[in-house]
């Protein structure tokens, strides 16, 4: 173990080994310094966005009692902050803009088995995706050229729309595929009830209801007139209606039910071919990425100075060791 020393001792060892400390510090200058030249510079662009309220397109647009619409200019609350920072470091997303811009090539990514975790890696380096104090979002990417680095943080804000619509969408094409088929169901329904009255109506069967008041009516004035030729042809005209009324009058209330159902079932219809075709955006840009030809990265003189005083403090703890272990061995 090694004995406490005193700030005097400490100068003392300093001077001692300063030789020592200058190689040290001239080697360790020209290694890092050959290394940090070598690494390619990068540049940083931001893009500030504010989530949207998130709901769906035809509760907010064409909903028919404006009472219940949402309003679609508002910002959004913490939970729509939250599923848009969940938008943006998607996975889906990341393939997207890798595929948008090229990033396998731009960022060197390795083309193998394992190029989705590579990008991933380097994703998680050259993207931050932060949440701010003011409830916005910012998008901060580095990239080896200031326009790309714009280009990148612009395209991951655009694509976020795309990722959320179509993964709504595999939802969306169910809906519309139930309503569909109820509304084609109904259309059926009404006209193969229709083709049923226009049938009952050939047989003289207009309107049954109002048909057995009117009959009944001319019949009795009929038998009071004991006109026979009357009372033949109502007698006929009132066995008709007994034989085809109660198939009318069942045919008529179904097609009332399905009348009335109609315009629900095309509203959902058309509620869900807009939220299937269209989409709002999920966020406000407040501010678009720009090109920025100032150097974020590497910071030279900060690396080498870290480097350099990293290295000697390293030295002075091995030569505090070796002289230790030197005493120790000549004790012995």
């Amino acid at each position: 173990m090694i004995e406490e020393i005193t700030a005097k001792e400490l100068i003392l060892k300093l001077i001692k080994w300063r030789k020592t400390f200058l190689r040290i510090t001239i080697i360790s200058a020209l290694v890092t310094g050959v290394l940090v030249f070598l690494m390619p510079k990068q540049y940083k662009s931001t893009a500030v966005l504010f989530a949207a309220r998130q709901f769906s397109v035809s509760k907010l647009v064409i909903e028919p009692n404006s009472g219940n619409q949402e309003d679609y200019m508002q910002i959004g609350d913490e939970d729509d902050v939250e599923k848009l920072i969940q938008f943006l470091s998607s996975d889906a997303l990341k393939i997207k803009v890798a595929n948008a811009y090229n990033l396998w090539d731009r960022w060197k990514i390795r083309d193998t088995v394992y190029g989705y975790h590579y990008l991933k890696l380097k994703w998680d380096d050259m993207v931050a995706i932060k949440r701010t104090e003011f409830n916005s979002i910012k998008v901060e990417v580095y990239d080896y050229t200031a326009d790309g680095s714009a280009q990148i943080a612009n395209g991951i804000t655009d694509y976020c729309d795309t990722v959320k619509h179509e993964m709504t969408k595999a939802v969306t094409a169910g809906v519309v595929k139930i309503v569909k088929d109820e509304y084609e169901n109904t259309l059926l329904r009404m006209k193969e009830l229709e083709d049923s009255l226009m049938k009952l109506r050939k047989l003289g069967v207009l309107h049954y209801k109002e048909q057995v008041k009117a009959y009944s009516k001319s019949y009795a004035r009929a038998l009071e007139k004991n006109d026979a030729g009357a009372i033949k042809r109502l007698e006929e005209k009132l066995d008709t209606l007994k034989k085809y009324g109660s198939a009318y009058q069942n045919v008529h209330d179904n097609l009332e039910k399905y009348s009335f159902k109609y315009p629900d079932i095309k509203a959902k219809y058309d509620e869900a071919l807009v939220n299937y075709n269209t989409s709002l955006p999920i966020k406000f840009v407040v501010e678009k990425a720009k090109p920025n030809e100032y150097k974020a990265k590497p910071n030279r003189l900060l690396i080498l100075s870290v480097t350099i005083i990293a290295s000697n403090l390293l030295g002075f703890l091995i030569l505090l060791f070796r002289e230790k272990f030197n005493k120790l061995k000549l004790q012995d």
